[in-house]
């Protein structure tokens, strides 16, 4: 999977960036602030686009990383997870900044 972007500007949900459930499971993430924000990284097994049991995308679970450096996190950051959420997104709870995320996941499929 190429790095996918979303910006989240002021307070609120950045738009979903769908990861590939059949690549590896290392994913990278990288949150780069701009101005002032408060911000939360976070992920879902929920999947709206699930054709036995859709999840409403308003309706998804949503967990905080792992990584407790970017759960009210103010400043650039990154980290990684050894697993396949099957969303993530950026959470803006605070602040008239904006937060850019950077998702990389290794594409090679295993066999």
């Amino acid at each position: 999977m190429q790095p996918r972007t979303t910006t989240q500007t002021g307070v609120g949900r950045s738009t979903l960036i769908r990861l590939d459930s059949w690549a590896g499971s290392q994913v990278g993430v990288q949150c780069v602030v701009t101005g002032t924000a408060t911000y939360t990284v976070q992920q879902s097994f929920d999947d709206p686009n699930d054709p036995v049991s859709p999840i409403a995308q308003g309706s998804m679970t949503w967990v905080n990383c792992p990584d407790v450096g970017l759960v009210n996190a103010t400043a650039t950051a990154q980290t990684w997870y050894n697993f396949v959420p099957t969303f993530i997104s950026v959470n803006v709870t605070a602040g008239t900044g904006s937060v850019r995320m950077t998702v990389s996941q290794n594409s090679a499929v295993p066999y």
